[in-house]
């Protein structure tokens, strides 16, 4: 069976008319399907690809279009090894700007390429040698890997592949002829990769206690709530009572409910965290005391918190002179979201 030559945008591929196996396609990024990121991470991914069945001698062709709805894509990379390489000019067939596609509108148009089918003696351009078994049923191949920027509005993302068009070897071929033979192959399970953008910013919200010096405490926040990245977020409060002792306290929901002449501002079931000194002036009561609480990424993982996780966070502080008679001051709050 002779070939068809197809023009897709600025791509060249080869297909057939008969149909041969489905082809799986994957879209992974650390070996998952779904990753979460920070507002204009860089995102590196994987594209892999495999036949669903041994009825052939391995793919021969593989393309595609990468298409991503958060931003424009740049041109993509070939995996490194001889069977990914005899896919891409001069070993093999591609499209002008080379295995990874080339860039048009943010897409990429027609990633991949094909292997060299003609006989070496036939046709001195392309000059490989055909590789049998590519894409074999549980052996896939990493054909290419890229990288995208993710876009500065946190939301919901999709790289996908789409327009897919692949050729298998047919069973049994020898080579004998000036071609050989091969099969289109049809698209089988297609899974892109969704990216989820989350905002890593802190939020103040709730009112805090005016306290007995008539000072309003005021929480406040440095370093950036990650996983990840550098291990300095810190969670503060000025405005309070000098020389007294307090304490941090979280939940996973917000709260607004009278408690000790303020207001409750995190929802139960309410964690603690190390009780600490306000230390300030050390004599008489006035406003100078602080608090500042590192909520590291060991403590992250000692409360098995993960990536999106939201936590609602308060400080309590003793303050004995308040003319209410409870005895306690309340800041206002810190809403955060743990980020990668």
């Amino acid at each position: 069976m002779k070939n068809i030559i197809l023009l897709t945008g600025s791509a060249l591929c080869l297909t057939s008319l008969a149909q041969a196996s489905d082809v799986n396609l994957s879209i992974t990024s650390g070996g998952s399907n779904q990753v979460a990121v920070a507002p204009g991470a860089t995102v590196d991914y994987e594209i892999r690809a495999e036949l669903t069945d041994a009825n052939n001698e391995g793919l021969a062709l593989l393309c595609f279009d990468l298409e991503f709805d958060g931003g424009a894509l740049v041109q993509a990379d070939a995996a490194a090894g001889a069977t990914q390489l005899n896919f891409a000019s001069p070993l093999g067939l591609n499209n002008p700007a080379g295995f990874g596609g080339t860039p048009d509108a943010g897409k990429l148009l027609q990633v991949g390429g094909a292997q060299n089918t003609i006989k070496n003696s036939f046709a001195s351009q392309p000059t490989g040698t055909v590789i049998t078994g590519v894409g074999a049923p549980g052996s896939p191949v990493l054909f290419v890997t890229g990288s995208l920027t993710a876009p500065a509005a946190p939301g919901s993302y999709s790289l996908d592949a789409t327009n897919l068009i692949a050729n298998a070897i047919r069973q049994g071929e020898t080579g004998a002829g000036e071609f050989w033979a091969v099969d289109a192959a049809g698209e089988g399970a297609v899974s892109g990769l969704t990216i989820d953008v989350i905002d890593c910013t802190p939020t103040l919200y709730c009112s805090a206690k005016v306290n007995s010096q008539g000072c309003t405490p005021t929480i406040a926040y440095s370093g950036s709530p990650t996983m990840s990245g550098p291990d300095d977020f810190h969670v503060t409060a000025s405005n309070v009572i000098n020389s007294k002792w307090g304490v941090l306290f979280w939940g996973d929901t917000p709260d607004n409910t009278p408690f000790q002449g303020g207001t409750i501002c995190a929802g139960a079931p309410l964690q603690r965290m190390d009780t600490q000194y306000s230390f300030g002036s050390t004599s008489g009561n006035d406003c100078s005391g602080t608090y500042d609480q590192h909520i590291s990424q060991s403590y992250f993982n000692a409360q098995t918190f993960t990536v999106g996780t939201q936590v609602y966070a308060q400080y309590f502080y003793r303050d004995p002179a308040h003319l209410d008679g409870t005895g306690f001051g309340l800041s206002n709050a810190i809403d955060f979201t743990v980020c990668p």
